[in-house]
């Protein structure tokens, strides 16, 4: 898909439904080519560097701790205009099977372009500055939810400390947690597991884990909304 390196993480192959992650890292001058999703929506979070995305003529800088939402239907590609390698995760919802068939990577002559006088309803948000989650422990920030427009992807910031466990009560939708920086322990039917940094824990609709935090960390969860 594109130049530079991408990974499926959470797929319809696996047996996703509602939400898929990718794992992405871009060198210099790499594009992903223009393209939009006939009804789904993509959230880019960037984890290291930067990238812009493209929408013909226009490129809007995205840098590490800000995320991009893409609304269905919008004409977007993503370009590293830096010198040095970009680091980024996707997330759509619902899945889009012609995206994995390769249907959507082609040449820069063939691909779409914004009609003249577009408004673009691209949003690019900082992370940490999202809308303030109250009655949580810890400092959650809300980045996408139906509040700015988003209709299938609700993506969460979470900074939690030791004492700052929580419950994931069951969703309509599957989630998705990526661990950012620090540790987490997971008790799922009597069963723990520890998750650390760059681990991803994938949820079907209806299931409920416990996550008990071992050292500060930071998450980010994505449901898809039903």
């Amino acid at each position: 898909m594109g130049k530079g390196c991408n990974w499926r993480i959470i797929h319809p192959d696996m047996g996703a439904r509602d939400l898929t992650l990718n794992h992405s890292i871009h060198g210099p001058g790499h594009e992903f080519p223009q393209h939009t999703h006939d009804d789904t929506e993509d959230v880019f979070i960037i984890l290291e560097g930067g990238v812009s995305v493209r929408q013909g003529d226009v490129y809007s800088p995205i840098s590490a701790g800000e995320a991009a939402f893409i609304p269905a239907r919008e004409v977007h590609g993503t370009v590293n205009t830096t010198d040095a390698p970009a680091r980024l995760i996707s997330f759509q919802s619902p899945p889009d099977m012609a995206l994995y068939r390769g249907e959507r990577n082609k040449a820069d002559s063939e691909t779409p372009k914004p009609p003249a006088g577009h408004e673009s309803g691209v949003q690019i948000i900082t992370l940490a500055r999202g809308g303030p989650v109250f009655g949580r422990k810890g400092n959650w920030r809300c980045v996408t939810s139906r509040q700015n427009g988003a209709r299938y992807l609700r993506v969460h910031y979470i900074q939690v400390g030791p004492d700052e466990g929580f419950e994931h009560e069951p969703e309509d939708g599957e989630t998705a947690y990526v661990v950012l920086s620090g540790l987490v322990s997971v008790t799922h039917n009597g069963a723990t597991s520890r998750l650390q940094a760059e681990d991803v824990l994938f949820l079907q609709a209806g299931e409920r884990v416990s996550l008990n935090i071992d050292e500060p960390t930071v998450l980010i969860r994505t449901q898809a909304m039903k």
